[in-house]
């Protein structure tokens, strides 16, 4: 359990140690997300024996690129999701091996692919026609031959947030199974250019129905078993990521049984698929393992509002104001006092600044510390410099020692 209350204060607790995030926050004096760590390693084994069959976890870092925890990640021998070079670039250098590393993304550039293929990565996930055939066109340019999955659009309903949908048949993502035989021609005339590994499928984030993930890998084995019947040898089916966490409420033990829940379907799905597995989990993993600290500035109290205004904002996690995103807010020491209900803004000048409308405290009072909770993903990666307010520090830790 990567955050609890001790004696009324929030500790991470770890290698025996309790550290006091309090103390941590004032000696900082500036809004910072803290990372377990343990918890991120914890979580991807969890995941791993949730299977009952070998399976090759690529975590998806677009989700949390912090490099401790990937050069953690890599040195316990998992892989990596990325997509783009940046993310190519930064996995190599945190320990990721070429042979570890999975390209996706709709608008791979010339210089994404060129790099993909220099280097030799396991899977670039193609997303359309014209990628494929500027692949084909750069492998022979090269003179080296690109490994290649295509990313199916299974047209599933995933029942999460439409910013965050990817596999209905109107998103950008992937292709429906029309495509196969002109993708499957233009692989059968690129003399060798590129070498055809699978079939893949994304449709989503934050999905909390794992009965989504069982229809997107149906639907997806049926394209492939139509492909291993027409006597194409294939070596990877790719059942991407999504899987949510629970935002309004953390259960450790719930926790681990929704990954178990995850595991035990998706190995049913997939019984009989005789070829290597690949899955590409973020928010589940890394969600749980952060929070973004941030002090109250002001205590701003009026007939028809009341505002908790501190020093974080939208410019460190701008998931609620980009998607309404629910997120716990609590005080890093409770204190008692007169109960009343705040918004939690931060500093930004816009209106949807607002970390987390209609929450409770007790007496609260400016220059008390907050956490906002479950904030390990899509958090300080999607950090922005707008009104040039210094970024938030990034801090996790590992064993009882900070990185």
């Amino acid at each position: 359990m990567p955050f609890v209350r001790k004696e009324g204060r929030l500790v991470l607790q770890q290698a025996g140690q309790d550290i006091d995030i309090l103390t941590l926050a004032q000696s900082e004096s500036h809004p910072c997300y803290i990372y377990d760590g343990d918890d991120v390693l914890n979580r991807l084994k969890a995941l791993k024996s949730s299977f009952d069959r070998p399976v090759s976890i690529h975590y998806a870092m677009k989700a949390n690129h912090h490099p401790e925890i990937l050069r953690r990640i890599a040195a316990a021998g998992y892989g990596v999701d990325t997509v783009s070079m940046g993310e190519v670039k930064k996995a190599m250098k945190c320990g990721f091996s070429a042979d570890q590393v999975v390209l996706s993304g709709v608008g791979k550039t010339v210089a994404e692919i060129d790099f993909a293929i220099e280097n030799q990565i396991k899977q670039i996930n193609v997303e359309s026609v014209p990628e494929l055939q500027r692949i084909i066109h750069r492998s022979q340019a090269l003179g080296k031959v690109a490994s290649v999955a295509f990313r199916m659009n299974p047209d599933v309903d995933p029942k999460t947030h439409p910013y965050t949908s990817t596999g209905f048949r109107d998103n950008k993502f992937g292709m429906d199974q029309s495509f196969l035989p002109q993708l499957i021609r233009l692989v059968q005339d690129s003399q060798g250019a590129v070498r055809f590994m699978g079939l893949t499928n994304h449709i989503g984030s934050q999905i909390r129905y794992t009965d989504a993930f069982e229809e997107a890998t149906e639907k997806t084995r049926r394209m492939l078993d139509h492909v291993l019947e027409s006597g194409i040898p294939l070596s990877t089916f790719d059942i991407g990521g999504g899987l949510g966490i629970d935002y309004d409420q953390y259960d450790p033990n719930k926790d681990l049984a929704e990954i178990g829940d995850y595991g035990l379907k998706m190995s049913q799905a997939l019984k009989g698929v005789d070829l290597e597995i690949m899955t590409e989990p973020g928010r589940v993993i890394v969600g749980r393992c952060g929070i973004l600290v941030t002090e109250v500035q002001y205590v701003k109290e009026a007939p028809y509002k009341n505002f908790l205004i501190c020093d974080s904002g939208m410019h460190d996690l701008i998931r609620p104001a980009l998607y309404r995103a629910h997120h716990r807010v609590e005080p890093l020491q409770l204190k008692s006092g007169e109960t009343k209900i705040y918004d939690v803004v931060g500093p930004i000048c816009e209106s949807a600044d607002v970390l987390g409308y209609d929450r409770r405290f007790e007496g609260v009072e400016q220059g008390d510390w907050l956490a906002v909770f479950d904030a390990g993903a899509y958090g300080a990666v999607m950090a922005s410099s707008y009104n040039l307010h210094e970024p938030a520090k990034e801090i996790v830790f590992f064993d009882g020692k900070a990185y």
